[in-house]
C-alpha cells in the first residue's frame, strides 16, 4: 500500500493553504498562489529556499521581459513565442531555469489581462510572495533524518566487521573464490547512507552543524576502496603459511575495533609489530611460500592506509575521548 509521506501532506495543506490566504486578501488569479506553493516545496529546506529564491527572481524577470515584447508586438501568440524564445535562455544564463514554470503562468496572467498596469503588476508579485511564503512556512516542519542515519552506522559497521572475520579465514584458508557478498552489500548501503546525510545537512537553512556524518560515510568509502584491493589480494593467496595466520588473528582482532571513535594507532603499532616480525622471519622456500609472503605484505601495506585514514578522522571529529 502507498504511504503518505510528509512532503504530499505538506504540498496538499500548502496549495490549499496559499490559495485561501490570497482568495482571502482579494488578489486576482488566486489559485495561482497554489500551483507556486506546489513548485516550491522540496525535499529539503535549503533546496526549498533555493528554489523559492529562484523562482522569485525568474518572475520579476518575467514581468520586465512582458513589459518589452507586449509593448512591441502587442497581446498576441507571436509575442509569446519571441518572449519564450529570449526569456527561457536569459534563465539558463542566470542559472534561475527552474523558475520557468512558474514565470509562465505570470506571462499568461497579463497576456489575458492585455493591459500591464501598477496595481496588476503587484497583484502578481502578491501571489507569488503567498506562495512562495506558504512553501517556506511548510517547509519549516522536515522530519529529522538522524535515526536513518544511526541505523546506516550500525549495518555499515556491522558489514566491515563481517568482511574482516571472512578475510581472517581465507588468509587461514586460502580459496580462489572468495567472494564476499557483504561487499557489495556494503556499496548500496553507503550509497543509500551518504544521500540521506546530504538530505539531513540540507535540512538548515545555515550550516548549523558539522558533517560529522557525511564525512563518515565518506570515510568508509574511501576505506571500502582499500578492502576491495586487499580482497583481489587474498584472492590470490594458494596456499597459508605462519604469516598469513598471524595476520589473519590481526583482521580477526581488528573486527572488533572499527568504531570510528577509537583510534587507529593500536592497530597502527600492532601492525607495525607484525611487520617487523615478518622481516626478522626466514626467507620463502617455495614459489607458494614466497607468493604468500609477498600477498601478506602488499595486505600490510593497504591496512596501514586503512588505518590512518580512521585515525585521521578521529582526531579531526573526537579530539577529547
Amino acid at each position: 500500500m502507498y504511504r503518505i509521506g510528509s512532503r504530499v501532506v505538506k504540498t496538499a495543506f500548502g496549495s490549499a493553504l496559499a490559495i485561501f490566504i490570497a482568495q482571502s486578501i482579494g488578489v486576482n488569479f488566486y489559485s495561482s498562489a497554489g500551483i507556486i506553493a506546489i513548485l516550491c516545496i522540496q525535499p529539503t529546506r535549503r533546496r526549498s529556499l533555493e528554489t523559492a529564491i529562484r523562482r522569485f527572481l525568474a518572475c520579476i524577470l518575467n514581468i520586465i521581459f512582458c513589459l518589452f515584447f507586449f509593448y512591441l508586438f502587442g497581446y498576441t501568440a507571436v509575442a509569446i513565442g519571441l518572449l519564450l524564445l529570449f526569456f527561457i535562455p536569459s534563465l539558463v544564463m542566470f542559472k534561475i531555469q527552474e523558475g520557468v514554470i512558474s514565470s509562465s503562468v505570470i506571462m499568461l496572467h497579463l497576456y489575458n489581462l492585455e493591459k500591464i498596469t501598477v496595481p496588476i503588476i503587484l497583484n502578481e508579485i502578491i501571489v507569488i510572495v503567498i506562495g512562495i511564503g506558504v512553501a517556506l512556512l511548510c517547509n519549516l516542519y522536515m522530519p529529522s533524518l538522524d535515526d536513518q542515519i544511526k541505523s546506516f552506522k550500525v549495518k555499515i559497521d556491522s558489514k566491515f566487521c563481517f568482511i574482516f572475520e571472512k578475510i581472517s579465514i581465507y588468509l587461514k584458508e586460502p580459496s580462489n573464490k572468495c567472494f564476499l557478498e557483504e561487499y557489495e552489500e556494503t556499496v548500496i548501503l553507503l550509497q543509500k547512507a551518504k544521500n540521506t546525510s546530504k538530505l539531513e545537512i540540507d535540512n538548515h537553512y545555515f550550516k548549523l552543524r558539522n558533517d560529522e556524518d557525511y564525512e563518515y560515510f565518506l570515510l568508509r568509502e574511501r576505506q571500502l576502496e582499500v578492502i576491495y584491493r586487499i580482497i583481489k589480494t587474498v584472492c590470490n593467496i594458494k596456499v597459508s603459511n605462519e604469516q598469513s595466520h598471524i595476520l589473519s588473528k590481526f583482521f580477526n582482532d581488528l573486527s572488533y575495533s572499527i568504531n570510528p571513535k577509537i583510534s587507529g594507532t593500536i592497530c597502527l603499532h600492532q601492525l607495525e609489530e607484525i611487520y617487523q616480525m615478518f622481516r626478522s622471519m626466514p626467507l620463502p622456500q617455495t614459489a607458494d611460500d614466497f607468493e604468500t609472503r609477498a600477498a601478506v605484505l602488499t595486505i600490510i601495506h593497504e591496512m596501514e592506509s586503512f588505518l590512518i585514514m580512521k585515525s585521521k578522522f578521529k582526531g579531526k571529529y573526537f579530539k577529547v575521548d
